[in-house]
């Protein structure tokens, strides 16, 4: 059996520096998120707990406004949740090669703490040559605890605060997911996976909703460019 990848304190430090420095817009969406779960009648103590056990604030909102609709199930909020946070089957799957190095119950404990801002920044480290399996870990962790604090601040002053759209706080997420594209595409072919999500995002969309689109989006790009891709071995240890 070949030896574990490093997971250790130092790469723990590099990931935590990078989540502090990412952390000011998710301290803002957290406090988003905490006015919406107010307003929608959910006292601090549910809002914090369904922050700390779902910690993704595009499923959160959208679970939300089932709720508010009045017409919520147990089964329509967990479809809700699990529409919205399908991309994270396919980001847990870019991490696999890399990851599962350091074994499966530091990779699963990491993984936990998964957002999209840690994962671009997560990637972009691997193809830096990153070895140090905590770095994950260490870029989560900071994130989790301003999301938390956010929240906190807003379901206690989400009376007296102003409705997250008029900050525009409800584009927080659309400008993330295009700051993210424009991160990683590194030649015009990069572009490719991004036209054929859109194209399947906007079919799929106008004929069952907007979070079915984005799952059509995640699989019809990510599946194009998983059978384009060409194996490197870059972060795999190979």
């Amino acid at each position: 059996m070949p030896p574990r990848a490093p997971f250790g304190l130092a790469g723990f430090r590099r990931g935590f520096r990078v989540g502090l420095a990412m952390a000011l817009p998710i301290l803002v969406y957290g406090l988003a998120f905490g006015i919406v779960a107010a307003q929608a009648g959910m006292g601090a103590g549910m809002a914090m707990a369904y922050s700390a056990t779902v910690f993704s604030g595009s499923a959160q909102l959208a679970a939300v406004s089932v709720m508010q609709s009045g017409q919520a199930t147990l089964w329509a909020i967990a479809a809700t949740v699990l529409v919205m946070n399908a991309r994270y089957l396919l980001f847990g799957a870019t991490l696999q090669p890399w990851l599962s190095q350091a074994g499966t119950g530091r990779s699963l404990i990491s993984l936990l703490f998964l957002g999209d801002a840690n994962w671009i920044a997560t990637m972009k480290v691997i193809d830096a040559g990153e070895e140090d399996r905590a770095y994950l870990l260490g870029t989560g962790v900071p994130l989790l605890v301003v999301w938390l604090a956010g929240t906190l601040a807003g379901a206690v002053f989400g009376a007296i605060l102003p409705d997250p759209k008029a900050l525009g706080a409800d584009l927080m997420l659309p400008a993330f997911a295009a700051s993210m594209m424009a991160v990683m595409v590194k030649a015009p072919a990069s572009l490719v996976p991004v036209a054929i999500g859109a194209g399947a995002a906007l079919a799929m969309g106008a004929w069952a909703g907007a979070g079915w689109g984005i799952v059509a989006a995640g699989i019809a790009g990510g599946g194009f460019a998983a059978a384009t891709a060409k194996d490197t071995g870059k972060g795999t240890g190979k």
